[in-house]
């Protein structure tokens, strides 16, 4: 039960809306959307920051609607969001304190925002690149490692004797060997080697089926309620099915994995929330998560 509830509250977190309540989609013309670190060889247990940078043309006040890559791998000690707006349009950056607990290679997936496109007036998503990170493991340098010449002086003093006893130590064995005859040559008797035990292949990796990604959209959609997750899990339904994301609905329903009723089902539930009124946001989602659950049943 207090892994499920770790769970749950980790999806809150990372999936959360960058403000308290939903927002409509603002109408922004997105120039550039990235998604960095102050360093690409952290080091395990030293903190590091990585950084999420948007630059769009309009001049707001605040962005919304952006949602922070999946970190599974590092844990989250807090974050700054600043947005400066001017002539040119407005900037905004967000800097997320992190820290690696284990060495080895970290991937991060992108960052991702949800606006209508000022252009063509169409709702999009927008993702940032994705980051690979390598984490050094933990440094001996400081004080536990630093030197102590009381200690040096009696290792050195240490290995001195240890030299001159295995000096005196081949000395005797070299007399002894000198002074007796040598014994006649014995042959050795044969020794049987065991075959080598053929060691069993691991089992290949689970492949995860399109089932199981629709299983892990609704439980994303019921742990965090709210019109960007909303978009976004649309958006993996899309991908799973071979929709591009700038078809609209009728377009997807034509595929022929739409043929499907309860697919169809999903799709025009999930359309619904991701682009409904405030009003009727709730009541959505719930639709949504009830024509997911259909279709899984």
């Amino acid at each position: 039960m207090k892994r499920a509830l770790t769970f749950a509250a980790l999806l809150c977190w990372l999936l959360r809306p960058s403000t308290a309540q939903a927002e409509p989609l603002q109408r922004l013309t997105v120039t550039s959307f990235t998604l960095s670190a102050d360093t690409t060889k952290p080091e395990q247990e030293v903190p590091f920051h990585l950084i999420v940078a948007l630059h769009v043309r309009e001049n707001v006040p605040q962005i919304d609607n952006i949602t922070l890559p999946v970190m599974v791998d590092v844990e989250v000690l807090g974050d700054e969001r600043t947005t400066q707006a001017g002539p040119g349009g407005t900037d905004y950056r967000e800097t997320i304190a992190v820290v690696a607990h284990h060495s080895g290679k970290i991937a991060l997936a992108p960052a991702g925002l949800q606006a209508i496109d000022a252009r063509d007036g169409k709702a999009k998503q927008y993702f940032t690149n994705s980051l690979a990170l390598d984490v050094a493991g933990v440094s001996l340098s400081g004080p536990a490692a630093e030197s102590n010449p009381l200690l040096d002086q009696l290792g050195g003093l240490v290995r001195g004797l240890a030299l001159w006893a295995v000096s005196v130590g081949a000395l005797i064995v070299l007399v002894v060997l000198l002074l007796r005859r040598r014994p006649a040559v014995l042959a050795a008797p044969a020794v049987a080697v065991a075959a080598p035990v053929p060691v069993a292949a691991p089992p290949a990796a689970r492949v995860r089926s399109r089932r199981d990604q629709f299983g892990d959209a609704l439980t994303v959609l019921q742990a965090d309620r709210n019109r960007p997750t909303a978009v976004r899990v649309r958006g993996v339904v899309w991908g799973l099915i071979g929709a591009s994301d700038g078809a609209t609905l009728a377009d997807v329903l034509r595929t022929p994995a739409a043929g499907e009723p309860r697919m169809a089902d999903v799709l025009r539930a999930l359309e619904r929330a991701a682009f409904t009124y405030d009003a009727d946001l709730g009541a959505a989602i719930d639709g949504a998560c009830a024509a997911l659950e259909r279709y899984l049943a």
